[in-house]
């Protein structure tokens, strides 16, 4: 699908989204995620609409940089908040997951999929935490990840790998790395830039036609990895094998991936306003 194909219809929705989205939400309160391996587990922050719900919930799982809290720039975690305080907006509760910070991992850019095993379990511990609350419906429950997070969500939503029940209802993948995946268990929406030189939108071109009942493909002309965190740019990040790769905010894209997000959300986990 291309930027423009179905942008119409989406109007409406984009502008409720400009005009209700602030620079930055609220991270909302640290709630720690029980996990069954030794040693540290992940940081979550949890926040939730007004009211006792039962609500559905988003999962938020970060890239190889980690959610970048700690840094002075914060373009990371400030991504994450938006994408959380739009879907609290639309009644929808989010757990944002942070795998690397508290196991104090710093080579996620430069070690391509290892770190997928370890989001993979920490996306299923934080899906049990959310669905053992009573303000959370458990039956609809999605993950929005971001590159990295993005192959992982990928992962949960692909036929072999995931959870299928109890499990997560529908992924949203952000810039994934379209790798070897061939067919899906969970609606999966692919939201990624054609100028993307770190994971090419060619492989998810290739892989959205193999499962087209479960794929969704939308490619942005012009835009980069990272299109969707509060950015300019362009910068340039250091991957596998010394590579540098650009990333760039794209504004018009974040606010179309970001109204798309929520009605992918809307149709499988069941409209909220």
């Amino acid at each position: 699908m291309s930027f423009g194909a179905g942008l119409s219809a989406l109007g409406a929705l984009v502008a409720a989204v400009v005009l209700g989205l602030a620079a930055c939400q609220t991270s909302g309160t640290v709630t720690a995620i029980a996990t069954d391996e030794p040693g540290p587990g992940p940081a979550s922050w949890l926040a939730k609409p007004e009211g006792d719900g039962p609500f559905p919930a988003v999962v938020l799982i970060h890239g190889c940089s980690g959610t970048e809290r700690n840094t002075s720039h914060q373009t990371v975690w400030r991504g994450l908040n938006q994408h959380a305080g739009l879907l609290n907006e639309n009644g929808y509760v989010t757990l944002i997951v942070d795998s690397f910070g508290p196991r104090r991992i710093t080579d996620g850019c430069q070690t391509g999929g290892r770190y997928y095993p370890l989001q993979l379990s920490d996306a299923y511990a934080a899906f049990d935490h959310l669905a053992s609350r009573p303000f959370v419906d458990p039956d609809r429950i999605g993950l929005v990840g971001l590159s990295l997070g993005g192959g992982t969500g990928i992962r949960v939503a692909a036929r072999g790998y995931g959870r299928v029940s109890p499990g997560y209802g529908a992924v949203v993948a952000y810039y994934p790395y379209c790798d070897h995946i061939y067919r899906f268990d969970l609606p999966l929406l692919i939201l990624i830039g054609a100028e993307d030189d770190w994971t090419p939108a060619s492989l998810c071109q290739a892989l959205a036609p193999r499962d087209p009942d479960r794929v969704e493909l939308v490619v942005y002309p012009g835009a980069h990895h990272s299109f969707d965190l509060p950015m300019r740019g362009p910068y340039y990040v250091e991957g596998m094998n010394g590579r540098m790769h650009t990333v760039q905010g794209s504004p018009e894209a974040r606010r179309d991936s970001q109204a798309r997000m929520l009605a992918f959300f809307d149709r499988h986990l069941g409209q909220t306003r």
